[in-house]
């Protein structure tokens, strides 16, 4: 009222009588009714419109636009209400309006069907938008080249790509399709629909491509997980003589991030510097993230310690970064960080955070995060009760997993919650619990999915039920298809019961060539039972897939170790015996196994296994049952000692109070009284 009251005053300068009118529209309306032409008071009252902020202002101006009949004269100035409406979020008003007209107006216009359907399009209203479409067909008005791109817009968004071809015809027949902007919306339609075949072929045959043809097929490749193809385009682009902007650096940062290629990432990092698109909080969130996919946290911190203001987005980006890299510690301190800095803490930050607590195998920090959640008031969604589910089973506290699992409705559970307690029970060794339960989830109709059958199968290999575990193998491939980490877990199961030809016969069935996962699973195996011949095998097989995986080479060489201490040594039982004790008192004393040295591709408990019958703690083992306590234990190994070996060496030493001497590759090793002579430096 303010603002109108001194557009009026600012009309009557010169006037010295006072104004009767106690609403000052209507002098504004006869200032512009009598001393202005139609042309000039449209012009009026569009500054009028820009300069609306407020949906009570822009009411009253269309109070008076519609007093006067001015909104049924000026398709223009109606449309500038109806988008005014939809931004302010009143879109039924905007839709009053739109009908008004078209009853009251002088004649239809596309134009103002046009400006209502992107209204609707803009405010992700999707039925609304491609009712009105289909009702402006019926009305025989012809959609456009600004029709098109705001109905590809909503079935994009929507994953309506019938539809969407349904317009696409549209187009054809009306000769709009080869329109940039039409031509751009469907690459996008096709794209998100993943018809990447018929969006790319349009994108091919575009007389014209913008940078935002480009970026928008860049980006529907990286967001359906195709990085290789958004790459090789995003080459093409630049070959073409196009520069990035900052929405291409987004889309190409995480596209990058999803290979973990971290060469390309500091070129799209320098890149960004140099056209100083980090200056935008968007882009600067997607390099984190990049950096942090590709293992480099401190290029990552570098990023987010410049940043002159952040979001929620730049403080998960990086806590999600730490945990991920397996940096739980540093997580927990940036997340104390962003506490102090006021920064809202949403459901995604609380996801992350319990996460970095099952990494660390933290109940205790784990039920800090549960109750922080809780006493927030913070909304918990089914993704963060899934994620506080594995966070317990993960910490050993599978009581509480079982807790929150049973008081989750059962219509609110989805399959991951499913998946989550089988997968706790086969990981604490409940194999029948965990079989029991994926029963009752097929009674209440929950379908199992891959994930599922992964669960499972690795609860019956860890629990030792191979009858159980086949079942379950042959009622997934009723389902779902079989994938390597199935097989791998067939595998593992088949090996672990020493029944090592069934495994390899599976192997030799399988529909496509065994993956390193695959081969793992048997040569652990026949470490584990002693097969050299199928041992060798799986380690050609592993040394052909992945030549510089150094650990492959090491489990080879300790079966061919323990082959001769279990074949040629009478002793060998009472050798396997003696380490297992020797074990338990090495962790008495506070020993604690380094399961680095151990194959990274297996389970925690597999690993302190291998670890358990390296060949020299076999050797130590063997001497400390044969030879007189006053004598030194010497050990000759062909490769270096591992750091796990080292240790367990001086813990042994200490607790026999025996000399032990080992040459390695490189040098000798005097293990007396808990120490080594090479100081730990070797």
């Amino acid at each position: 009222m303010q603002r109108l009251g001194s557009l009026h005053h600012h009309f009557f300068l010169g006037s010295r009588k006072p104004l009767l009118n106690p609403c000052p529209f209507y002098s504004f309306i006869s200032i512009c009714t009598f001393s202005y032409s139609p042309d000039s008071t449209e012009v009026i009252y569009d500054n009028l419109l820009k300069s609306c902020d407020g949906l009570a202002f822009l009411k009253q101006i269309h109070l008076v636009l519609t007093t006067t009949s001015l909104i049924d004269k000026s398709p223009h100035l109606g449309a500038q209400i109806i988008i005014k409406y939809a931004q302010f979020g009143d879109p039924n008003s905007a839709r009053a309006l739109f009908d008004h007209i078209n009853i009251h107006g002088d004649k239809p216009s596309s134009f103002l069907w046009n400006t209502m359907i992107r209204a609707y399009a803009n405010g992700g209203h999707c039925f609304e938008t491609l009712q009105l479409y289909s009702v402006m067909h019926r009305a025989g008005i012809s959609p456009n080249n600004y029709t098109f791109p705001f109905i590809f817009k909503v079935c994009a968004s929507n994953s309506l790509i019938l539809l969407g071809k349904v317009a696409h015809g549209d187009a054809l027949k009306t000769g709009f399709d080869s329109d940039l902007y039409v031509e751009a919306a469907l690459v996008d339609m096709y794209a998100k629909g993943d018809q990447f075949c018929d969006g790319r072929k349009i994108f091919d045959e575009m007389s014209m491509k913008d940078l935002v043809c480009w970026t928008a097929m860049i980006t529907a490749y990286e967001q359906a997980e195709k990085p290789e193809e958004a790459l090789i385009l995003f080459q093409k682009m630049q070959q073409e003589g196009l520069l990035a902007d900052s929405v291409t650096i987004v889309s190409v940062a995480s596209a990058i991030g999803r290979l973990g290629h971290a060469k390309r990432a500091q070129s799209v990092h320098c890149y960004a510097i140099r056209h100083l698109f980090l200056e935008e909080i968007c882009v600067a969130n997607s390099v984190i993230a990049m950096h942090a996919k590709c293992g480099d946290m401190d290029k990552a911190r570098l990023v987010f310690d410049m940043m002159d203001e952040r979001n929620s987005i730049s403080w998960n980006s990086m806590l999600s970064g730490y945990t991920q890299n397996g940096k739980a510690s540093e997580a927990l301190l940036l997340f104390d960080e962003m506490r102090d800095s006021g920064c809202e803490l949403n459901p995604v930050t609380a996801l992350i955070m319990v996460a970095a607590s099952a990494y660390l195998g933290s109940s205790h920090l784990g039920r800090k995060f549960h109750d922080f959640i809780l006493d927030s008031k913070m909304k918990v969604d089914m993704n963060l009760w899934n994620a506080l589910m594995d966070m317990y089973a993960k910490c050993g506290d599978l009581e509480t997993a079982v807790e929150i699992f049973s008081g989750i409705h059962p219509s609110e559970r989805d399959v991951c919650s499913w998946n989550v307690l089988i997968s706790g029970y086969g990981m604490h060794g409940y194999g029948k619990e965990a079989l029991k339960l994926f029963s009752r989830m097929q009674e209440e109709g929950v379908e199992p999915n891959h994930i599922t059958f992964t669960s499972i199968l690795s609860a019956c290999s860890h629990a030792g039920l191979v009858d159980e575990g086949r079942k379950c193998f042959r009622d997934m491939t009723k389902s779902v298809t079989p994938e390597m980490k199935h097989y791998a877990c067939m595998v593992d199961m088949l090996g672990r019961a020493g029944l090592l030809q069934e495994a390899f016969d599976l192997i030799k069935e399988m529909p496509a060539p065994p993956n390193d996962s695959v081969w793992g699973a048997l040569l652990l195996a026949c470490k584990i039972h002693g097969n050299m011949e199928l041992g060798k095998i799986a380690a050609n097989n592993l040394f052909q897939l992945e030549p510089n995986h150094t650990g492959y080479y090491v489990l080879m060489s300790n079966i061919y170790a323990a082959q001769t201490a279990d074949h040629e040594n009478p002793y060998w039982q009472e050798v396997y015996r003696k380490v297992e004790s020797l074990t338990i008192e090495m962790k008495l004393a506070g020993y604690i196994p380094d399961l680095s040295c151990a194959l990274h591709d297996v389970e925690e408990e597999d690993k302190e296994h291998i670890l358990n019958y390296h060949s020299e703690k076999l050797a130590v083992a063997f001497g400390i049952l044969m030879i007189d306590s006053g004598m030194a234990i010497r050990v000759t190994k062909n490769l270096r000692v591992c750091n796990d070996c080292h240790l367990a060496f001086k813990y042994i030493s200490c607790i026999y109070g025996r000399r032990i001497i080992v040459r390695d590759a490189n040098r000798f090793h005097h293990f007396q009284g808990g120490s080594c002579s090479c100081k730990d430096y070797w």
